[in-house]
């Protein structure tokens, strides 16, 4: 099945791309596809933001980074347990820093 996942503000930079499309097996969850974009696309641990350290994850449960699945929270549903279906849109908005 496939599947697009966007990267917003500097993951863009980060992973290299506005837009990837993935082909994935049918029973692909959140948690494996961010071990995916973690291993081929350079999605980081975390990030350095002026004098700040943001973290993406926490071993392999992402904290601070915003997942939506066709612009719903993976919290409203089962989280990294979620399975994706078919031209599900993927959503990655990284932790704001400044203040």
């Amino acid at each position: 099945m496939d599947v697009v996942v966007k990267p917003y503000i500097y993951l863009r930079e980060i992973m290299g791309n506005k837009q990837i499309t993935l082909e994935l097996n049918i029973d692909t969850t959140i948690s494996l596809l961010l071990q995916i974009l973690r291993q081929d696309y350079g999605l980081p641990n975390q990030f350095k933001a002026g004098n700040q350290v943001l973290r993406f994850f926490d071993g392999n449960e992402p904290v601070g980074l915003i997942i939506l699945i066709d612009g719903r929270n993976i919290k409203q549903l089962q989280g990294t347990d979620t399975i994706l279906h078919q031209n599900a849109v993927v959503s990655l908005f990284p932790p704001a820093a400044g203040g």
